[in-house]
């Protein structure tokens, strides 16, 4: 499948720049701060793949970047890993057992060295993980983080504040990531990722933003087939496939799925699409009277063609949304269908709701105001603006006046934090921590971090604290099972389509493996480039 565009030959400057660097002396400088970075490990004669990344680079420090450095550029590790049907399994941890409600205790993996050639130990993995719940509410959070002890060299406690059995899984995120102290400087200030996986930080530079990592030669699983990679960030989807095409880059993400096919079809290129666990859903505000009428939100719903939107829209890359989880995940409540699509009873709803048509200028209208609205969509992950103005326009045929406002992911971020939107598109990954709570709870309670439209139910919240807190699998699945179909149906966001991601690759590159339990994609160590 593929895809053609017109890219600035400037990156094709920067990235040969960011190579013939990596070979040079530089003095390390405090990376928070974006200036650059660098070491002299290895030789730059090898051949590194360049890596046309979604995202500009800002950071590296896995605490808040955790997708980044740990999944993208994989020089960090979690304790806990996962298999591709969200199954726990030993990372950096070989095993684990809950002592007491509140307590658990992790064995750490022995014969692990750090890129500093330090070995791992308990008091990394109590450096890391205080550091982690200490600069981010949100990893604290996911944790319920009360504190860390070291037992003996190879044993870590952890206490949370309430009983937490999903504390395993919460360790699988990728913004709990070991660490050496050795990343600091003595004033505290993360420098560097000196982290165990198959790849170590080579270089950070400030203006390209190019990050270039190189094979870790002592990597515990065993030798790695990857010489490195020199990562970019290319925020624009069509200049990503024109990166591709014109061999700037040898592997890249999220080309524009109208361009797929053709892209596929070039000489020398070829591109995959798998499912990922991701949903486009659409978030609502719930401060906007209108939205506080269930058969408003309903009225929505009915107005959106799931199918035609992943047929004709999205080309295929993706499916339908059934609930809000991936059929795939044991979890998933499989008792749930497809949303309907059926403008008639939409129009019927609003009717009920007293918005009608008065005028006859085919805007319905209630307490003489017309009903307008926006949809706000970041324009980054090439399905999100068609989507929006597809069912903006699904939204105008049942008399709702739709403005759709398509601006950068920064922008939107920001009208959703400042609750300045009535619709916003959201392409939320599901499956960060492999459990039902990571979902339910972050968009659905009165205070998820997740909860973009302010929700408030304080029935749910109770519900939903019950089930966290339930530990027989059984059980706690039926629940989880239950409340999906609770949120289902009170449509508290608008689940559209689980999202499809597509991989572009140089035909030279060879033995990648996607992994559907990462945040966009984890590159793959085992690769190798011809």
């Amino acid at each position: 499948m593929n895809f053609k565009s017109i890219f600035s030959g400037f990156l094709l400057i920067l990235l040969i720049v960011g190579v013939l660097m990596s070979g040079c002396t530089s003095t390390d400088k405090n990376s928070s701060s974006n200036v650059s970075v660098q070491n002299t490990s290895s030789s730059s004669t090898d051949r590194l793949l360049k890596f046309g990344e979604l995202w500009l680079i800002t950071g590296y420090d896995p605490a808040n970047n955790g997708v980044f450095i740990t999944e993208k550029a994989i020089v960090t590790e979690s304790l806990v890993g996962a298999t591709q049907d969200f199954q726990l399994v030993p990372l950096l941890a070989t095993s684990w057992n809950q002592t007491s409600p509140t307590t658990w205790r992790f064995t750490i993996r022995d014969g692990v060295k750090f890129h500093n050639g330090k070995p791992m130990t308990a008091h990394e993995v109590k450096f890391s993980l205080d550091r982690a719940a200490n600069i981010s509410a949100q990893n604290r959070q996911f944790m319920d983080f009360k504190s860390c002890k070291v037992i003996d060299d190879h044993t870590v406690e952890i206490e949370t504040n309430k009983p937490n059995p999903i504390l395993p899984h919460a360790l699988h995120y990728p913004n709990m990531a070991i660490i050496h102290p050795d990343s600091l400087n003595a004033q505290g200030n993360f420098i560097k990722p000196i982290g165990t996986g198959p790849m170590v930080f080579d270089s950070f530079d400030q203006q390209t933003r190019t990050f270039t990592v190189k094979k870790n030669p002592d990597y515990w699983k065993g030798p790695v087939n990857l010489s490195g990679m020199v990562i970019t960030g290319i925020p624009d989807s069509n200049a990503r496939a024109l990166s591709i095409e014109k061999g700037e880059v040898d592997f890249t993400v999220d080309v524009p799925m109208n361009e797929v096919k053709r892209l596929d079809e070039l000489p020398g290129i070829n591109v995959k699409t798998y499912l990922t666990p991701r949903v486009y859903r659409m978030a609502i505000n719930f401060n906007r009277t209108p939205f506080q009428d269930k058969r408003v939100r309903q009225a929505i719903s009915l107005a959106i063609n799931r199918t035609d939107i992943v047929n004709n829209v999205l080309y295929g890359v993706g499916a339908p949304a059934k609930g809000i989880f991936i059929p795939q995940m044991e979890w998933s409540n499989k008792n749930l269908d497809v949303l309907p699509y059926d403008p008639e009873k939409a129009k019927s709803l609003l009717k009920e709701a007293g918005y009608e048509d008065i005028n006859g200028d085919g805007i319905v209208e209630k307490d003489g105001k017309p009903f307008t609205i926006d949809i706000v969509s970041a324009q980054e992950r090439p399905g999100l603006p068609p989507m929006a103005e597809t069912i903006g326009a699904s939204l105008r045929k049942i008399g709702i006046d739709t403005k759709v406002e398509v601006m950068a992911s920064a922008a939107s971020t920001d009208r959703q934090n400042a609750m300045n939107f009535d619709l916003i598109m959201v392409p939320a990954n599901i499956a960060m921590i492999p459990d039902p709570s990571y979902v339910i709870e972050t968009w659905y309670r009165s205070d998820g971090y997740s909860n973009s439209g302010k929700y408030s139910n304080s029935t749910l919240d109770a519900l939903i604290d019950d089930a966290k807190q339930t530990i027989d699998k059984k059980e706690r699945y039926a629940k989880f099972n239950a409340l999906e179909a609770m949120v289902y149906d009170e449509m508290i966001c608008i689940p559209i389509a689980d999202y499809g991601v597509t991989i572009a690759q140089k035909d030279s590159v060879k033995g990648y493996v996607f992994d559907p339990t990462a945040h966009d994609l984890r590159m793959d160590a085992n690769m190798t480039v011809g």
